[in-house]
């Protein structure tokens, strides 16, 4: 199914964000600081964007374990970032794993529930 344009540049983003953690995931021991750094500043517009995207479509969608996990994994990712141990294997491998995670979930699950029941047909 072809991803819907209002949709399609989170789709983009997700791309970028898989490739940072595969990198990640492939050497959790090394310090991966700049990268996550770098890449955090727009990840947190990606989440501000779907965040503000999302609010009013959430009741359309009517699929509350959706929401929670959507909200529950961006919480969890901004702690986090915000407890970074950069120089920590462990903690590289679960903020890695749990960004990994949501993008799929949200490429795999949210999106195509959206498009499904919330969206505008284009």
């Amino acid at each position: 199914m072809k991803r819907h344009s209002v949709l399609i540049e989170l789709s983009q983003e997700h791309h970028h964000t898989l490739a940072l953690c595969l990198r990640i995931l492939r050497a959790p021991e090394q310090n991966h600081q700049t990268d996550i750094t770098e890449h955090y500043v727009d990840l947190e517009q990606h989440f501000i964007h779907e965040e503000t995207l999302f609010a009013p479509l959430w009741d359309k969608l009517n699929r509350p374990e959706l929401r929670q996990r959507f909200e529950h994994d961006h919480a969890e990712l901004r702690r986090l970032f915000r407890e970074a141990q950069f120089d920590r294997a462990e903690w590289n491998t679960t903020f890695a794993t749990l960004l990994r995670d949501h993008a799929r979930f949200e490429e795999r699950e949210l999106f195509p529930a959206m498009e499904q029941n919330a969206l505008p047909p284009e």
